[in-house]
């Protein structure tokens, strides 16, 4: 007999990664097609943060009522809010949706989700971003997650979407173990925590009272004062981040949001499609294309400074 084969040391590393991203993949796909249990039937508030983009908010609203999980309340706060988005809300007609308008502009989602969080009496809370969507399974995924880990905070996949022509495609919440860094990013609609978590951290704090991004502020408290914070390998939440659509606000379009509700409504192998669209993009020797100019160190390095120029982009000033 010939010597055993020996794989090259350098190929190591490689079988390795192929091998955690095969079985990642399975996990999502299984997850994607699984019944999820849950223990009782906890109340799940969920708050979505919106302000004057009622186009967008009308497809967010839909993927929060169609949940295979049905015991939630919806709470849509209003950053005081001038235009229809109030008629949106009441025309749904279901009692497990509230509408509060705040007198005041606050100018971002910590006054909003921090006035959702006080006012939630579910069990446990969620996000939903007025122009993300959610896969129809999202709670009832994290939900028997949390159970099953004995975690009170924990985080989905998220597929963060660029506009078209921007090869923007890619997965948050990959995080293999350990905690996770102070400037690490998760989006809010990829988020689940027990309501006592969010109310003895303090709650969301503006960009001046956490001196920074208020959900990556948020995140980091919570990391700190969770009992265990986990991440669940399900692809449920779909993030279409205004920063990366000059002039969102000021042009309020909704056609993206819209085909992803028609597409998981119609497509029996959606998450499998996104997959394979995430895989490809990764092969992908072509770079993102921005869709406005890189900000700068001095940009990114004063919070202020940033809360200032993101408003521009997003046509907000």
């Amino acid at each position: 007999m010939g010597p055993p084969s020996r794989q090259r040391p350098d190929s190591v590393p490689i079988l390795r990664t192929a091998r955690r991203r095969a079985a990642l993949a399975r996990a999502i796909v299984r997850n994607a097609h699984a019944d999820p249990v849950i223990e009782g039937r906890p109340l799940v508030s969920v708050v979505i943060a919106t302000y004057n983009w009622s186009s967008v908010l009308r497809h967010a609203i839909r993927s929060v009522l169609w949940q295979s999980y049905d015991n939630l309340e919806l709470l849509v706060i209003g950053d005081c809010c001038t235009d229809d988005s109030e008629e949106v809300v009441a025309s749904f007609g279901d009692e497990r949706v509230r509408w509060h308008n705040l007198e005041t502009n606050s100018g971002s989602q910590a006054v909003p989700n921090r006035t959702g969080l006080e006012m939630a009496r579910g069990e446990y809370v969620a996000y939903q971003g007025h122009d993300d969507i959610w896969h129809p399974k999202h709670l009832a995924t994290m939900l028997a997650y949390l159970q099953r880990k004995s975690a009170d905070f924990g985080f989905g996949l998220a597929e963060v979407i660029g506009p078209p022509g921007s090869r923007m495609r890619k997965l948050s919440g990959l995080v293999r173990h350990g905690p996770l860094p102070y400037d690490h990013w998760l989006p809010p609609t990829s988020l689940v925590h027990e309501a006592e978590l969010g109310r003895r951290i303090g709650g969301w704090l503006t960009w001046e009272e956490g001196h920074g991004p208020p959900d990556m502020n948020f995140l980091s408290r919570a990391q700190g004062g969770a009992r265990r914070m986990i991440g669940v390998p399900a692809l449920t939440a779909f993030k279409f981040p205004s920063a990366a659509r000059p002039n969102a606000y000021r042009d309020r379009p909704s056609h993206e949001q819209r085909a992803y509700v028609e597409r998981i409504e119609s497509e029996r192998f959606f998450i499998e499609r996104e997959l394979a669209a995430l895989a490809l993009r990764r092969l992908s020797p072509l770079p993102e294309r921005p869709a406005h100019d890189e900000l700068g160190d001095e940009e990114k390095a004063d919070p202020l400074v940033l809360y200032a120029t993101l408003r521009r982009v997003r046509g907000l000033d």
